[in-house]
């Protein structure tokens, strides 16, 4: 009988986040969720419990900011090209999530939305050529009022609470408009700020407003004249960097910032005095780049893509929300409950699973400068080992601890193309476009054993025995190479011709008696090693390249991930038709997968999402 797999769990991305531009960071109390973007991607947290997260696949660009409607039934997200989709919160029963409307609203990027009270409205505001704002009707699409006045970009825009009701822009030409109606029409522009405005806001009774701007100016307005009547965050209380948000608090009695000087303050709306000052971090991935209020809870992101929930009474982080916002390139697990996660921009990420189905990252650190290729973990969970395009190999002592991570460097001659990891012998293999080498130890290892030229090949993947004692080398020409590891040095036992394209990914069984190959022609193969015949075949039922493959703790189950979105579960002792087939478990790709038990796979891809699926009995 073919198996059944279900998504048990979703480790999302954290916001995207960019030096220098705020971002869109929105909550609904009726639902206690945060929502924001990353990528192509929508992501919903539960505020009380963020690892209880999911990711909406509804763009076909990158998104670019998202808000719930009021009642949080609906949600409506802008992307770069301009478009607007709403959308029901709540997934249907039956088929795909689509979007109740589609409409293009901007010649280019929509930077920053916001619902009207009633919901049946909405502002979006942006950049690219011709309009820069637009507040239409979200169900029929029909235009509600003409934005004139705007020059350059606009950052932010806000939705008056209150009859009579306002729409308020800033934008980079330093301005901030006000326009009366709908259908609207430009009222006045002020321009008391000196560079970007990053972000306005009306307080939640709509008396007064609020814009923030990069000259560090924080400015307090009167909704009903649209004229300055105050500022706060100056003299002693000035933010000592450009100031990318606010946020009222649902009372209305108290003003939240955050800045790029890496702090976060929280001012009395009333006497506009500084209340307290939250210290973020020392860092520049500690710049501080959105802020959202959602009932009791001010979250704040950093520009490492971290949310911070801010406790103003304790005047301290009370919890931090970690993981990647990069696309994910390497995967690698240390038993059945702990694994490890990379993303193109070196990150790794340390992932525990506890109390059944909760998994939190224990623990993160910059392992490397450049995209990870590989990750193995070594020394019986005490170490991880990776190499990356910087290089290098490095060893990685666990647990992870961020900048007080323990690091071994050894640099490589040129680019890896794959590596793995022998725990017994403790032997590392690393394939090179011309070469392979057999490196000798662990976190103190003595250096590379012995190395082999490719007689000619192109490496493109390899894989190391169980015990040690042989070296599976695949090539760009389709040719999976046996090496025997002997007295210190590499010979040619076998090469293993049937692939019709480049072997791409290679993984021994844990007893070493078989060897899995999937290559960029869509196929996968099991061979038998000693006699280096073929096992299994006809398993191309990928429509792109498999770009890796795991075994299951017994060795009866053989999955594959690839290009085309897809995870195949493979039974050995049953016809390929008798496959499972997770369709699109990653959206961008499938980049990483592992076994965690025999009822429980974990996978990656370059959707930023890593996913834990669980086998149904």
């Amino acid at each position: 009988m073919a198996q059944t797999w279900t998504l048990e769990s979703i480790l999302a991305p954290l916001p995207a986040a960019e030096r220098g531009f705020s971002t869109v960071l929105s909550g609904n109390e009726v639902r206690k969720e945060l929502v924001y973007t990353n990528g192509k991607a929508v992501v919903f947290r539960k505020i009380d419990d963020p690892h209880n997260c999911e990711a909406v696949f509804i763009h076909t660009t990158n998104v670019t900011c998202a808000k719930f409607s009021p009642d949080g039934k609906y949600v409506c997200s802008g992307d770069d090209s301009g478009g607007i989709k709403v959308w029901a919160r709540d997934a249907p029963e039956v088929g795909e999530r689509k979007p109740v409307n589609d409409i293009q609203v901007l010649g280019g990027p929509v930077v920053d939305l916001d619902w009207s009270p009633c919901g049946k409205k909405i502002v979006a505001v942006g950049d690219g050529r011709g309009k820069l704002a637009k507040c239409f009707a979200w169900d029929r699409g029909s235009n509600f009022g003409d934005f004139d006045g705007l020059s350059r970009k606009v950052n932010s825009v806000a939705y008056r609470p209150t009859a009579p009701f306002k729409v308020v822009t800033g934008s980079e030409d330093s301005t901030v408009n006000v326009y009366g109606g709908p259908p609207f029409k430009f009222i006045c522009s002020n321009k008391k700020h000196a560079n970007f405005v990053n972000c306005v806001r009306f307080s939640p009774d709509g008396t007064k407003f609020v814009s923030v701007s990069s000259d560090k100016r924080c400015l307090v307005y009167d909704a009903e004249t649209n004229e300055v009547c105050g500022e706060f965050a100056k003299g002693a209380d000035a933010h000592a960097g450009s100031v990318m948000a606010c946020a009222w608090s649902p009372c209305g009695k108290q003003i939240a910032t955050c800045s790029a000087d890496k702090t976060c303050r929280l001012f009395d709306s009333a006497s506009l005095a500084l209340v307290k000052t939250i210290k973020v971090g020392t860092k520049v991935e500690d710049m501080q780049v959105g802020l959202c209020w959602v009932g009791d809870n001010v979250i704040s992101l950093s520009l490492s893509g971290h949310l911070n929930y801010l406790d103003f009474a304790a005047g301290s982080v009370s919890k931090t929300v970690r993981g990647h916002m990069k696309k994910l390139t390497a995967l690698a697990r240390s038993g059945s409950d702990r694994f490890f996660t990379a993303s193109y921009d070196g990150k790794v990420c340390e992932w525990t699973r506890r109390g059944g189905v909760k998994i939190e990252c224990e623990g993160h650190a910059q392992v490397h400068t450049s995209l990870p290729v590989k990750m193995q973990a070594t020394e019986h969970g005490k170490a991880l080992q990776s190499v990356g395009y910087d290089d290098t190999l490095r060893t990685a002592a666990l647990p992870l601890r961020g900048d007080q991570t323990d690091l071994v460097t050894r640099k490589l001659a040129d680019q890896p193309k794959d590596s793995d990891y022998c725990e017994g012998a403790e032997l590392s293999c690393v394939v090179h476009a011309g070469r392979v080498e057999v490196v000798k130890g662990g976190t103190n290892g003595e250096g590379v054993l012995c190395q082999m030229d490719l007689a000619g090949e192109e490496g493109s993947s390899c894989a190391i025995h169980p015990m040690g004692s042989q070296i599976a080398v695949g090539t760009k020409s389709g040719k999976v190479l046996l090496l025997t590891l002997s007295s210190g040095s590499l010979s040619l036992c076998k090469t293993l011709e049937r692939h019709r394209g480049e072997v791409s990914a290679l993984r021994f069984s844990h007893s070493g008696d078989l060897l899995a190959s999937g290559d960029a022609n869509r196929e996968c193969l099991v061979w038998q090693v000693d006699t280096g015949e073929v096992k299994k075949s006809r398993m191309v039922y990928h429509s792109s390249k498999i770009t890796c493959v795991a075994w299951s703790p017994s060795d009866s189950h053989l999955a594959t991930g690839s290009v085309d979105s897809n995870v195949i579960v493979w039974p050995l002792d049953l016809p390929g038709s008798k496959r499972f087939t997770i369709a699109l478990a990653h959206k961008e790709g499938v980049t990483g997968a592992e076994y965690l038990s025999e009822d429980r796979i974990v996978t990656c891809g370059t959707d930023s999402c890593c996913k834990v699926w669980a086998l149904q009995q």
